[in-house]
């Protein structure tokens, strides 16, 4: 699964050995020049200095003008500043230089719903969601967006998916034991899903934990284990794979609110709080809206800022 890399790669290598050695070099120098412009960017947008943000990453894009990353955050900083024409322009920009992106285009989509253009947001939808099969949010959009194109029959066979997914995912008439020998590919993965029915939710993080080893870059691997971690109260769990899971998924609002979460839990408000903010910046959804703004009230509560937990209540 492709997510946003925030490391570059550079230009192909000539083909004369004596230029090679310094091209890389030239090309090595380049790289790390634009990621600490970037980090800045980053550091502007996340403190909410957006006009710093949209100059830095316009200046990246200036002189590295196939820069996806920059033109992702600065489609967020356009949200930020309520340019959501020029923050579809910039993510098309981003979708077209990095197609692999599932995460661009995710974000795309949403904005496309949010703007009601369901036209435009349905074969996006199509597409991501053969790329993650089972994520209910995603087929969610994808049957509205039938239903809005006036295509029923196709909205009536994803809610009957979404009706199957939500099936599966409930622990009503599943056995007290989870099945010790599971059958499939990724017995781990098995496992732990079979753990997460039965509600042996401790079994059911290790047996994640594993499956992660295994294979670390699957979002909905990921998405089963915090699920599992939020049931077991293993906070710590998380909190110890902070660096695989900002570095694979940065822009997953429901990963980094789990991260919050868990940092929450543990007694440390103030990475609660960056966590959160990061989630709220990637957010649409009205409910996961309040619920990260409840943790941003409680996270601020437990630091003993009443003002900031004020205005998140």
């Amino acid at each position: 699964m492709a997510v946003i890399a925030f490391c570059f790669t550079g230009v192909a290598q000539p083909v004369k050995k004596q230029r090679n050695t310094a091209s890389n070099t030239k090309e090595a120098v380049s790289e790390r020049a634009i990621t600490k412009r970037f980090n800045q960017g980053l550091r502007y947008y996340y403190t909410a200095q957006y006009e710093d943000a949209l100059q830095t990453f316009s200046g990246i894009l200036s002189d590295a003008p196939k820069h996806a990353p920059s033109y992702f955050m600065l489609s967020r900083v356009y949200v930020g500043r309520q340019q959501f024409s020029e923050a579809e322009n910039a993510l098309k920009q981003a979708v077209k230089l990095d197609k692999k992106n599932v995460w661009y285009q995710v974000d795309l989509a949403r904005m496309y719903m949010m703007t009601e253009n369901y036209k435009s947001a349905t074969p996006m939808w199509e597409a991501i969601c053969r790329e993650i099969p089972d994520n209910p949010e995603f087929l969610g959009f994808l049957a509205t967006c039938y239903a809005k194109n006036g295509a029923p029959d196709k909205a009536a066979e994803i809610q009957s998916r979404l009706s199957l997914l939500t099936k599966i995912d409930s622990p009503e008439g599943q056995p007290d034991e989870a099945p010790q020998t599971p059958i499939g590919n990724n017995n781990y993965r098995n496992q732990g899903m079979a753990a997460l029915k039965a509600q042996q939710y401790d079994q059911a993080v290790s047996s994640f934990e594993n499956a992660l080893r295994e294979d670390d870059t699957d979002y909905e691997l990921w998405s089963l284990f915090v699920e599992a971690v939020s049931k077991s109260g293993q906070w710590r769990k998380l909190t110890a794979l902070e660096e695989d899971l900002t570095t694979l998924f940065p822009q997953s609002s429901t990963l980094l609110t789990a991260l919050a979460d868990a940092f929450l839990h543990d007694g440390n408000p103030e990475k609660a709080v960056e966590y959160y903010k990061q989630a709220l910046s990637f957010a649409f959804e009205a409910d996961q809206i309040q619920s990260i703004r409840k943790g941003l009230s409680d996270a601020y509560t437990q630091m003993g800022d009443s003002e900031n937990a004020g205005r998140y209540r």
